[in-house]
Protein backbone atom coordinates (compact mmCIF):
# COMPACT_ATOMS: atom_id res chain seq x y z
CA UNK A 1 0.00 0.00 0.00
CA UNK A 2 2.83 2.38 0.89
CA UNK A 3 4.51 1.67 -2.44
CA UNK A 4 1.33 2.54 -4.32
CA UNK A 5 0.96 5.80 -2.38
CA UNK A 6 4.60 6.77 -2.96
CA UNK A 7 4.23 6.11 -6.71
CA UNK A 8 1.01 8.12 -6.76
CA UNK A 9 2.76 11.01 -4.95
CA UNK A 10 5.56 10.86 -7.51
CA UNK A 11 3.09 11.29 -10.38
CA UNK A 12 0.96 14.00 -8.71
CA UNK A 13 2.92 17.04 -10.05
CA UNK A 14 2.77 15.63 -13.57
CA UNK A 15 -0.96 15.00 -13.33
CA UNK A 16 -1.56 18.52 -12.08
CA UNK A 17 0.42 19.99 -14.98
CA UNK A 18 -1.47 17.77 -17.43
CA UNK A 19 -4.80 18.99 -16.01
CA UNK A 20 -3.71 22.64 -16.34
CA UNK A 21 -2.54 22.04 -19.91
CA UNK A 22 -5.81 20.36 -20.88
CA UNK A 23 -7.80 23.16 -19.28
CA UNK A 24 -5.81 25.81 -21.09
CA UNK A 25 -6.40 24.08 -24.44
CA UNK A 26 -10.15 24.04 -23.85
CA UNK A 27 -10.18 27.65 -22.67
CA UNK A 28 -8.05 28.89 -25.57
CA UNK A 29 -10.15 27.11 -28.22
CA UNK A 30 -11.60 29.64 -30.71
CA UNK A 31 -15.33 30.24 -30.42
CA UNK A 32 -15.99 29.38 -34.06
CA UNK A 33 -14.59 25.85 -33.50
CA UNK A 34 -16.81 25.30 -30.47
CA UNK A 35 -19.93 26.42 -32.31
CA UNK A 36 -19.30 24.06 -35.22
CA UNK A 37 -18.65 21.10 -32.91
CA UNK A 38 -21.63 21.45 -30.53
CA UNK A 39 -25.32 21.93 -31.10
CA UNK A 40 -26.80 25.17 -29.74
CA UNK A 41 -28.42 23.85 -26.47
CA UNK A 42 -25.13 22.36 -25.32
CA UNK A 43 -23.29 25.64 -25.97
CA UNK A 44 -24.92 27.36 -23.01
CA UNK A 45 -23.95 24.57 -20.66
CA UNK A 46 -20.42 24.53 -22.08
CA UNK A 47 -20.13 28.32 -21.74
CA UNK A 48 -21.16 28.09 -18.08
CA UNK A 49 -18.67 25.31 -17.40
CA UNK A 50 -15.88 27.16 -19.22
CA UNK A 51 -16.50 30.43 -17.39
CA UNK A 52 -16.57 28.58 -14.06
CA UNK A 53 -13.37 26.72 -14.98
CA UNK A 54 -11.69 29.90 -16.15
CA UNK A 55 -12.55 31.74 -12.93
CA UNK A 56 -11.36 28.80 -10.85
CA UNK A 57 -8.14 28.50 -12.85
CA UNK A 58 -7.33 32.21 -12.44
CA UNK A 59 -7.84 31.79 -8.69
CA UNK A 60 -5.47 28.83 -8.63
CA UNK A 61 -2.82 30.75 -10.56
CA UNK A 62 -2.76 33.50 -7.95
CA UNK A 63 -2.48 30.89 -5.19
CA UNK A 64 0.44 29.15 -6.90
CA UNK A 65 2.18 32.51 -7.38
CA UNK A 66 1.81 33.26 -3.68
CA UNK A 67 2.76 29.73 -2.58
CA UNK A 68 4.99 28.15 -5.25
CA UNK A 69 4.10 24.50 -5.87
CA UNK A 70 7.64 23.16 -6.13
CA UNK A 71 9.25 25.36 -3.47
CA UNK A 72 10.33 23.45 -0.36
CA UNK A 73 8.68 25.73 2.16
CA UNK A 74 5.59 26.54 0.03
CA UNK A 75 5.88 30.07 1.37
CA UNK A 76 5.98 33.23 -0.74
CA UNK A 77 9.47 33.96 -1.96
CA UNK A 78 10.70 37.11 -0.26
CA UNK A 79 11.97 39.78 -2.60
CA UNK A 80 15.48 40.82 -1.67
CA UNK A 81 15.81 44.34 -0.35
CA UNK A 82 18.00 46.72 -2.26
CA UNK A 83 21.32 47.23 -0.49
CA UNK A 84 21.42 50.52 1.32
CA UNK A 85 24.18 52.91 0.39
CA UNK A 86 26.40 53.67 3.36
CA UNK A 87 26.16 57.08 4.97
CA UNK A 88 29.02 59.24 3.65
CA UNK A 89 31.77 60.07 6.15
CA UNK A 90 33.89 63.24 6.25
CA UNK A 91 37.48 62.70 7.44
CA UNK A 92 39.93 65.45 8.44
CA UNK A 93 43.37 64.74 7.00
CA UNK A 94 45.21 67.92 7.91
CA UNK A 95 45.17 71.67 8.58
CA UNK A 96 47.47 74.24 6.98
CA UNK A 97 47.97 77.98 7.52
CA UNK A 98 48.88 80.06 4.50
CA UNK A 99 51.17 83.12 4.48
CA UNK A 100 48.22 85.50 4.34
CA UNK A 101 46.86 84.08 7.64
CA UNK A 102 44.09 82.04 6.04
CA UNK A 103 43.68 78.55 7.49
CA UNK A 104 42.59 75.68 5.24
CA UNK A 105 41.53 72.13 6.06
CA UNK A 106 42.20 69.05 3.93
CA UNK A 107 39.23 66.67 4.13
CA UNK A 108 38.22 63.50 2.34
CA UNK A 109 34.67 62.37 1.55
CA UNK A 110 34.18 58.58 1.79
CA UNK A 111 31.73 58.33 -1.12
CA UNK A 112 34.15 59.35 -3.86
CA UNK A 113 37.53 59.41 -2.07
CA UNK A 114 38.29 62.90 -3.38
CA UNK A 115 40.51 65.25 -1.38
CA UNK A 116 39.12 68.75 -0.73
CA UNK A 117 40.97 71.88 0.36
CA UNK A 118 38.39 74.09 2.06
CA UNK A 119 38.22 77.18 4.20
CA UNK A 120 35.95 78.33 6.98
CA UNK A 121 32.31 78.81 5.85
CA UNK A 122 32.68 76.55 2.79
CA UNK A 123 30.76 73.32 2.22
CA UNK A 124 31.68 69.81 1.14
CA UNK A 125 28.76 67.57 0.33
CA UNK A 126 26.31 67.97 3.19
CA UNK A 127 28.87 69.46 5.63
CA UNK A 128 29.57 73.14 6.31
CA UNK A 129 32.91 74.05 7.89
CA UNK A 130 32.13 76.36 10.83
CA UNK A 131 35.61 76.74 12.39
CA UNK A 132 39.14 75.53 11.67
CA UNK A 133 41.55 74.99 14.58
CA UNK A 134 45.16 73.77 14.55
CA UNK A 135 44.30 70.04 14.70
CA UNK A 136 40.51 69.99 14.46
CA UNK A 137 37.59 71.49 12.59
CA UNK A 138 34.02 72.18 13.65
CA UNK A 139 31.40 71.09 11.13
CA UNK A 140 27.63 70.98 10.84
CA UNK A 141 25.93 68.36 8.71
CA UNK A 142 22.65 69.43 7.09
CA UNK A 143 22.29 72.33 9.54
CA UNK A 144 22.25 70.04 12.60
CA UNK A 145 24.18 70.59 15.81
CA UNK A 146 27.89 71.27 15.22
CA UNK A 147 30.52 68.73 16.14
CA UNK A 148 34.33 68.51 15.95
CA UNK A 149 36.49 66.38 13.67
CA UNK A 150 40.09 65.74 14.68
CA UNK A 151 43.04 64.67 12.57
CA UNK A 152 43.31 60.86 12.59
CA UNK A 153 40.16 60.73 14.66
Amino acid sequence: MNQILSKLNAYTPGLILLAFAAGSVVISMPRSDIETLRPAPELRELDERLSYGSARLSGLISVTNERPVFHASRRPVATPEAPQTPEPVLTLLGVISEDDGKTLAFVKLSTNGALYRIGQGETVGRWRILDIGTEEITVSKDGEAPYKLQING
